[in-house]
């Protein structure tokens, strides 16, 4: 069982999901999630599970070099005179709504089985958890989906859980919320765009909850016709 403190991020304070649910952990289960943390990170390394495009929580992955990335992408398609449609998906709450039994089968087709795997389960299975707001605490409850917010293992489960995605699609992904393609002829691009968002959506509703923006990036002479997704 672990305490839930809110923590507030940003927009009004009065409702909740302005606020970041950080899970008070115990140090002894820091100390066991870091070494599952580290012999996790070498499997994955070792074998290159991750999408090469995934950055942060990587090593040599930041979401920095993920902006350098993108800007050479978009440059390159400027100087070719292609226009380049960007779309951001926010994976709203990825961690609060991570299904636990997706979770399992997919950590399952990576090759972490066994022991390994039912130590997975073991540390999602039968967790009571509590809210702490001003010095009043809410009834326990048993947690169903997501993964504890403070955890040292939990944002490496979500990027595993995430990893697929661009196997939803043909478009280039950048990180896990940035989706790219570029081409000469506009009304061709934007038709390749509503077809594999369509694709995208589908795996966004099965997995997680999303919402999205898309920026356009053309030369200076370009202007961009017909209705995208």
């Amino acid at each position: 069982m672990h305490k839930i403190l809110p923590v507030f991020r940003s927009e009004d304070p009065k409702y909740f999901v302005n606020y970041r649910p950080i899970s008070v952990l115990s140090n002894f289960s820091k100390v066991f999630e870091k070494v599952v943390n580290n012999r996790l990170r070498d499997f994955i390394e070792r074998l290159e599970i991750l999408y090469c495009c995934q950055f942060g929580f990587r090593k040599n992955h930041s979401t920095a070099l993920s902006l350098t990335y993108l800007v050479n992408k978009i440059a390159e398609s400027i100087d070719c005179n292609e226009v380049t449609i960007g779309v951001f998906l926010d994976l709203s709450k990825a961690s609060d709504t991570l299904n636990h039994e997706i979770l399992f089968n997919k950590l399952e087709h990576y090759g972490i089985r066994g022991v390994a795997l039912e130590w997975v389960k073991s540390y999602f299975s039968e967790r009571l958890q509590f809210v702490q707001f001003n010095q009043t605490s809410s009834s326990k409850c048993q947690i169903k989906c997501g993964e504890p917010q403070g955890s040292i293992v939990g944002p490496l489960f979500v990027i595993l859980y995430i990893n697929d995605l661009h196997n939803a699609s043909n478009l280039l992904f950048a990180d896990d919320t940035s989706i790219f393609y570029s081409q000469r002829d506009q009304d061709h691009l934007i038709s390749v765009l509503n077809e594999e968002f369509i694709k995208i959506d589908n795996w966004m509703k099965s997995n997680v909850k999303k919402t999205n923006n898309c920026v356009v990036f053309k030369p200076a002479q370009k202007k961009t016709s017909s209705t995208f997704f």
